[in-house]
């Protein structure tokens, strides 16, 4: 973990190279307490005017090691919108990235001074997700085992914000988090957590076929989900979605796709 003396050296750098700044807030690892040897050193840098979105970085050292510094700048308005916005790290569920506010100007504490930033769950990714079925099932009818194996990751992807109305999770602070909490879903298809770790690439090597037959079960079985649950589904589609998902197109539409 990096110490506290080179933390304070680069919130004094930062404000002198980014003059109009406002706050500077430590970010990531370092804040979350998982840092290793091989963590970077992340900054919130909010600057008053924008729009504004860099992300520079810089190498320094820390006693023997070298220490590599990453800034997010971004202007006050912008970072304070991304409250609104889910996060794609975060496999569809709602997160909290934690923060260490290191310096905020006069005037700007009531607003910026916090310590930790609240996104929402992502909306149900079902366009998404029967997109990647049917590249799934291309894929596989011109042998195509790359983009096989690529869709049936983006489909994995999906699957987490489909399930996540049904298995609501307090919010996750990274991506290690989030994955582990989305494999945890209690309310999910049979052989969920292998399928969808298979899918993803990290299950143990398998074959183009069993990775397609990975995502098939995914597919039936969240869409069986759907339809058991279509009461707590029907707010949260559109109305063609939810149309067919009660008329069974949907279903149809998958094992049809599966076939």
């Amino acid at each position: 973990m990096a110490g506290e003396e080179l933390v304070q050296r680069w919130v004094r750098r930062l404000r002198q190279e980014v003059p109009g700044a406002v706050a500077v807030l430590l970010a990531g690892s370092h804040v979350r307490g998982d840092a290793g040897p091989g963590s970077d050193l992340d900054f919130d840098v909010l600057v008053d005017e924008g729009p504004r979105d860099e992300l520079p970085a810089w190498f320094d050292t820390d006693g023997p090691r070298l220490v590599r510094m990453e800034a997010w700048v971004r202007d006050v308005d912008q970072w304070l919108a991304s409250q609104r916005e889910s996060q794609d790290w975060a496999f569809g569920l709602a997160a909290a990235e934690p923060l260490r506010p290191c310096w905020v100007a006069d005037g700007w504490r009531s607003r910026l001074e916090r310590s930790r930033l609240l996104h929402p769950a992502a909306e149900p990714e079902l366009d998404h997700f029967l997109g990647d079925l049917g590249k799934l099932a291309n894929a596989r009818r011109r042998g195509d085992e790359l983009a096989l194996r690529l869709a049936a990751q983006d489909l994995a992807r999906s699957c987490p914000t489909l399930l996540q109305p049904l298995n609501p999770h307090p919010p996750v602070a990274s991506r290690h988090e989030a994955l582990l909490a989305a494999l945890e879903a209690a309310v999910a298809p049979p052989g969920y957590r292998d399928d969808l770790l298979v899918c993803l690439g990290l299950g143990r090597p398998t074959g183009a076929e069993q990775v397609h037959a990975a995502a098939a079960r995914l597919a039936a079985g969240v869409v069986a989900l759907l339809e058991a649950h279509a009461d707590t589904y029907a707010p949260l589609l559109s109305h063609p979605q939810a149309t067919s998902l009660g008329d069974g197109s949907l279903r149809a539409y998958v094992a049809q796709l599966l076939a």
